[in-house]
């Protein structure tokens, strides 16, 4: 699951920098325009969803949810204050985190408490934003094509998103051409993403697995919804669902079948999103010395910690280190929908 959640992810704030005719136009047109704009500012909620029938761990749909403003900036990461929720559809525990960041700083956020990536991780990646700002079509130059996803595309008529007249076009996604942008935005921009976020980026997929994931997807569904005014994008969203073959389930988990969809919206699009650095923040080390790695969150991926130093907890105390390592293995091995198993994993940090 960790990986085509990191490519969403990734690709979600990348999508981003993209936006949004009359009604004579034809919905080619309307495309073309409407992938060729720009997002300056914009209210983010992105919802996803993932099942994988015959996956001990997620065969009940886990739930991501992706919340709040960002802005771009000239020649530097995007401001953004992003909460990041992961959990099971119909109960059960919740892991929450997130990601801050105004441009020179940025911070991941973890149990109501901010930690600051070191600044020259930030620098490093401004500097490689700032080398590619003048290339044409900032999408493309990072690898990503929106616009080849979809074919067959159709005029669904009006509808209001997020307070605005739209129109919506829907078509079929083309799975394999997703997966190609999705490889070409991971090699040329996850590891710029991944030093600012503190997270690492997921690997491309080879060109025999892209043709695999192809073969099995059944009715992959796009949705496209433009702003009758101005030609940006309010909301895009999508579905896909597979069966594995037979003789492919055993090197897979046992997977038999699965669904992945996602919804991501803007609204109040080029408004006037203010995002500051949190106040207290502490040193990322003060985690990731803890929890086990280069910004490794518990729940979001990463091995077991391998080093205990403690860090200082929100009411001045001093919990011990190998309470987050225990809690960290803990997470890890619970299933998403056991929720007395993540209960337990809870209970760890409050051991007196």
């Amino acid at each position: 699951m960790r990986r085509p959640l990191l490519a969403l992810l990734f690709a979600t704030l990348a999508l981003a920098s993209c936006g949004g005719g009359d009604d004579k136009e034809n919905v080619q047109d309307l495309l073309d325009k409407a992938f060729s704009s720009s997002i300056h500012s914009a209210n983010l909620k992105l919802d996803a969803s993932i099942q994988l029938k015959g996956s001990p761990g997620l065969d009940k749909p886990v739930r991501i949810t992706a919340t709040g403003p960002f802005k771009t900036n000239d020649g530097k990461l995007p401001s953004a204050d992003i909460e990041l929720k992961i959990g099971t559809d119909g109960g059960g525990q919740t892991v929450t985190t997130g990601f801050l960041s105004t441009g020179d700083r940025a911070f991941v956020k973890f149990q109501d408490i901010y930690y600051e990536q070191p600044a020259s991780q930030v620098a490093k990646a401004n500097r490689a934003i700032a080398q590619n700002k003048d290339k044409r079509g900032s999408l493309r130059a990072l690898g990503l094509d929106p616009r080849s996803w979809l074919s067959d595309a159709k005029d669904e008529g009006d509808e209001e998103i997020a307070g605005v007249q739209t129109r919506h076009v829907s078509g079929t996604l083309d799975v394999e051409a997703v997966m190609r942008n999705l490889n070409a935005f991971v090699r040329k921009s996850g590891s710029t993403l991944g030093g600012a976020t503190g997270q690492t980026p997921p690997k491309p997929l080879s060109e025999a697995d892209i043709r695999k994931v192809g073969e099995v997807v059944r009715d992959p569904t796009f949705h496209v919804y433009v702003g009758k005014d101005d030609d940006i994008i309010r909301r895009v969203a999508g579905k896909i669902e597979f069966d594995v073959p037979e003789e492919s389930r055993q090197s897979l988990g046992g997977i038999q079948a699965g669904s992945i969809e996602f919804e991501v919206e803007f609204a109040n699009v080029n408004g006037d999103q203010q995002i500051n650095a949190p106040a207290n923040a502490r040193p990322l080390s003060d985690l990731t010395t803890s929890l086990g790695g280069a910004g490794a969150l518990p729940g979001l991926g990463g091995g077991a910690p391998e080093t205990t130093p403690t860090p200082p907890t929100t009411d001045g105390t001093s919990p011990e280190a190998q309470d987050f390592k225990d809690y960290a293995d803990c997470l890890d091995k619970a299933r998403p929908e056991d929720t007395e198993a993540l209960q337990r994993c809870a209970e760890l940090l409050q051991r007196p």
